[in-house]
């Protein structure tokens, strides 16, 4: 489940985004990862304000498995009934429970349908982000998926989120969005 925030790799930088990063935001979505030796799903509730996150995943009957705090210069990854970790980035706490390396820093842009990073960005006949490669900090490249474009207070936010690299593959599905002004 600490797969679920993580990323500050190398990437390709693109073009200024269209106007600021919502700063103050939340939402309610289910979350899964899958390897080739499980797949694991739970929920997730993620509280933005400014450069700070606080991220909950809990089971379908609301029992927290584990909470996730930071911003761009320190993470928390608190595993509820283990000693919390922290680093410097998500990515890095990510790569020391799973070996893994995985882009997603820049998930709380993807939410929001932005893609300030990265290659072979391709939109649809409504201008919004559908796919994207992402280069993660180990020099592979991943597929991003952002779909099912919904209107929420006015903006237009992806209700699907995916990153596949080779036989890894997360997905986040928001069901519940909130944004203050």
């Amino acid at each position: 489940m600490a797969l679920s925030l993580s990323g500050c790799s190398t990437f390709i930088k693109q073009p200024p985004i269209d106007g600021p990063i919502t700063q103050q935001w939340q939402f309610n979505g289910k979350f899964a990862i899958r390897t080739p030796q499980e797949t694991q799903s739970a929920k997730i509730h993620w509280a933005q304000l400014n450069q700070q996150y606080d991220i909950n995943l809990y089971t379908t009957l609301g029992i927290t498995v584990m909470k996730i705090t930071g911003n761009d210069n320190f993470v928390e990854i608190d595993g509820i009934g283990e000693e919390p970790i922290t680093g410097t980035s998500a990515e890095q706490l990510i790569w020391q429970l799973t070996r893994w390396h995985i882009p997603v820093s820049q998930l709380q842009w993807w939410v929001q349908g932005k893609v300030p990073y990265g290659s072979n960005i391709n939109y649809n006949k409504l201008g919004q982000v559908t796919d994207a490669e992402i280069i993660d900090n180990n020099g592979q490249t991943w597929q991003l998926r952002l779909g099912k474009y919904q209107s929420v207070d006015g903006k237009q936010r992806p209700y699907t989120i995916g990153l596949t690299q080779d036989r890894l593959f997360l997905k986040l599905a928001i069901t519940k969005w909130q944004i203050q002004q």
